[in-house]
């Protein structure tokens, strides 16, 4: 392949990149939690085996070696089995630590989703307008939800940065949605920026009415595989414009 040929390859796959998504660093924790700021009981593991309110227990596996693990309590539990039933709180007064941490007004979490305590994971970083943020998410329902005493868990992001006047979190999943102690599965998760800026993204994962017992959890990861169709077009079409280039050269050196 000579010089040029390599060129047009290379400024292909660079258009295809950069039309794809903004990119905050380490999103598939291969580096631990590199470049992450974190509250409450988070960590990067491998395959975790998450326990859940409905034998059987599931099993959660990486795209690679690592993901992030967010979970909803302290990591401890809060209930009739130890005979604490109180956990620490970080979502209702006087602290309300996952409300701050994220940017929103103080109360927020608790009146949205019941929340009790909670984990939260956020990065800032720099964006163009129009590209595309994406993140792999897994959420896990080990509690048996009950609409009545508000037993919910969820998990949610929020976006904060240019264009976006007033930050709110955008619900991913919730224990009714998913079923007593179910899974989610991994889902992708799509947000275009609307201006050129730096912003932050951060995800969370909130115990909500039962401050006890069983605690949800959220896993994030991220692998660049297949690229969207309207990617693959734009990189179809660069390939098309240097053929044709090469084309051109030839017959003109003829």
């Amino acid at each position: 392949m000579n010089r040029l040929m390599r060129f047009g390859v290379a400024s292909a796959l660079c258009a295809l990149s950069a039309a794809v998504s903004g990119a905050p660093a380490n999103q598939d924790f291969e580096l631990g939690l590199t470049g992450w700021t974190v509250l409450g009981n988070v960590g990067a593991t491998g395959p975790t085996t998450v326990p859940s309110y409905v034998p059987p227990d599931k099993t959660v596996f990486p795209y690679q070696s690592l993901m992030a693990r967010l979970v909803s309590n302290d990591g401890q539990d809060h209930g009739a089995t130890s005979g604490n039933y109180n956990p620490p709180s970080m979502a209702v007064a006087p602290d309300y630590l996952l409300d701050r941490f994220f940017g929103l007004p103080d109360g927020t979490l608790a009146s949205s989703y019941q929340a009790f305590n909670g984990a939260g994971i956020k990065q800032t970083f720099s964006g163009l307008a129009g590209e595309v943020v994406q993140q792999r998410w897994n959420f896990f329902s080990t509690d048996d939800p009950d609409p009545v005493f508000l037993s919910n868990d969820t998990a949610f992001v929020v976006i904060s940065g240019p264009g976006i006047s007033n930050p709110v979190p955008i619900i991913l999943m919730d224990s009714l949605g998913a079923g007593a102690s179910a899974t989610s599965g991994w889902s992708n998760f799509l947000y275009t920026l609307p201006a050129t800026g730096d912003y932050t993204i951060g995800f969370g994962v909130v115990n909500g009415g039962d401050n006890y017992y069983y605690d949800a959890e959220l896993f994030l990861d991220y692998f660049n595989g297949v690229p969207e169709p309207g990617s693959l077009a734009l990189l179809g079409l660069a390939v098309a414009c240097l053929g044709s280039s090469m084309r051109r050269m030839k017959s003109a050196g003829r």
